[in-house]
């Protein structure tokens, strides 16, 4: 392919699109979450239930982001001409392997992203996100394991892969994983995010239906909103830390009889979790090497991805908001 093929000043334009569109939805998201904390302190005081009760804050969170800046983000988008990815099934043990993968990828990123935030933050990042996810309520799950799949997956690949696809399938992927992965504005998310993004973003190039990627993304957001504290909370470790060095022999086998069961489970869970990323890991070196990528109607070439894509004024501005933001966080 020549490199004087395409006429790379409409891509950069399209580029460019995606990422003030991107803007408008973060800006859209933040700023509805003031407005509705200022309309709950003049309506009802600073002492209302949006405010102090944790169904509230999912409400004053999530509602502007996914109720008001999604139809927005989805009404600007949508202009852009759109190229969906070729249909294919993916049967059962594939997914099941994307699920292994997955899973791996987000527990090592896990662990690069807080080792990053402690390092950039001299240990003083505090990981709301881990707070969030020890919620219980109902919203909570509600907006984990249903909504944040749904909408996330259609703005980053469905809507943005479509409209960018056409300019090369690795470059979508890695645009989308990396838009992804921004957008939660804070270390400790951005590397799972971004590295569990390329491989949603690979099952929608593969199979050009959302669906699976929104499954696996609802079973990801499942185990890790869900079960993971659910079982955490039920092992009493505050009772071990805390114990008296005067407890006598009969207290003490009182206490460890009390949460040997939700211990058992604990182990047996974290027994998994390691069978669970081992795998993951095996595969996930097995599968890299096969991975391979389709030509594109307009590919691009190799030396102009960059430039084209990201150094454009939609793009950049997209980039320096969140990093904003992320520098934030570490504060």
């Amino acid at each position: 392919m020549e490199e004087n093929a395409i006429n790379l000043k409409p891509i950069r334009k399209t580029f460019s699109l995606v990422g003030f569109s991107l803007c408008i939805f973060f800006a859209i998201a933040f700023l509805g979450r003031i407005i509705f904390a200022e309309i709950a302190v003049l309506a009802f005081g600073k002492e209302c239930w949006l405010l102090t009760s944790s169904w509230g804050k999912w409400i004053i969170n999530y509602v502007p982001m996914y109720f008001v800046a999604f139809p927005i983000f989805y009404f600007l988008i949508r202009r852009l001409p759109a190229e969906k990815p070729e249909v294919n099934k993916i049967g059962f043990g594939k997914m099941f392997v994307y699920f292994l993968i997955s899973y791996f990828v987000v527990y090592v990123g896990g662990i690069v992203g807080n080792v990053f935030a402690m390092v950039f933050s001299g240990g003083k990042a505090q990981n709301e996100v881990a707070n969030l996810a020890m919620d219980t309520s109902l919203l909570k799950v509600t907006v984990m394991v249903i909504l944040a799949p749904i909408i996330e997956e259609l703005i980053f690949r469905k809507l943005l892969i479509d409209r960018i696809g056409r300019y090369g399938e690795k470059n979508a992927v890695l645009f989308s994983a990396f838009t992804f992965g921004l957008l939660h504005q804070n270390l400790f998310q951005f590397f799972y995010a971004f590295g569990v993004g390329i491989i949603f973003a690979y099952i929608y190039v593969r199979s050009g239906k959302v669906r699976y990627s929104v499954i696996l993304h609802t079973i990801i957001n499942f185990l890790g909103s869900v079960v993971a504290p659910w079982i955490i909370s039920r092992v009493n470790i505050e009772a071990l830390l805390n114990l008296d060095p005067n407890t006598t022999a009969e207290e003490l086998m009182a206490i460890y009889t009390q949460i040997l069961p939700e211990l058992i489970v604990l182990l047996v869970y974290a027994f998994l979790l390691f069978c669970v990323v081992i795998a993951g890991f095996v595969l996930f070196i097995v599968n890299i090497i096969k991975t391979n990528w389709k030509q594109r109607s307009e590919e691009l070439e190799k030396g102009t991805v960059i430039k084209t894509s990201y150094l454009n004024v939609g793009m950049i501005t997209y980039i320096v908001i969140c990093l904003v933001f992320v520098v934030i966080s570490l504060l």
